[in-house]
């Protein structure tokens, strides 16, 4: 369909005919889309005392934030610890986020309100991803980008037909799975969401 990717690659320069990129590339452009993502919008809480502000808004596993029991962050802007992977705090932008944050939430301040004694189970909601391109899906559960192994589970990626199924794994354990293709393919992901879904068993 007369796309084409340059992956990897950085735009350096504007030129009045299009632009170039790091490799010295020059692609001819009638129009230049600039999509350069998103900021967690948190200006107005700068000068509010004990909130690391940093890519978000810093919350514990049970979405928390500053150490009050009562003051929590839900959606986009939430930067929490997910035990699916590891206790390194992240965002999540996804549609889905504000709605499974907020229910966490909500249980986290009934706790903290009705003075139960435990804390509810951490937040740890799996991440999804799909993008619709013309004729295929490309589908995604879980961290593809922490993994440090990637596996082709099904199709071949030399040929322009069929669908792709990849898994990725940190170690031994499964941590996302992407496909590209048609309902097949996206069908093909969501049977390993369930596996997803179980949390790594604590290590004493």
């Amino acid at each position: 369909r007369g796309v084409r990717f340059h992956m990897g690659r950085l735009a350096t320069e504007l030129t009045p005919e299009g632009c170039v990129l790091d490799d010295g590339t020059e692609l001819r452009a009638d129009l230049i889309v600039e999509a350069i993502g998103s900021l967690p919008n948190t200006e107005w809480l700068a000068a509010t005392p004990g909130l690391d502000l940093t890519d978000g808004i810093l919350c514990d596993a049970h979405l928390r934030i500053g150490g009050l029991p009562h003051a929590v962050a839900v959606g986009d802007v939430a930067r929490f610890p997910n035990p699916r992977y590891g206790p390194v705090p992240r965002r999540v932008e996804h549609w889905s986020v504000p709605g499974d944050t907020a229910r966490h939430a909500a249980r986290t301040l009934v706790a903290a309100l009705t003075g139960t004694p435990r804390d509810p189970a951490p937040c740890a909601p799996l991440p999804s991803f799909w993008s619709d391109q013309y004729t295929l899906r490309l589908q995604s559960f879980g961290r593809p980008s922490l993994a440090d192994r990637c596996e082709l589970l099904e199709g071949d990626p030399t040929t322009p037909e069929g669908d792709l199924l990849y898994a990725y794994y940190q170690g031994p354990r499964l941590i996302g799975v992407a496909a590209l293709g048609g309902p097949t393919a996206t069908a093909a992901a969501a049977r390993h969401r369930a596996h997803l879904m179980t949390l790594p068993e604590p290590v004493a």
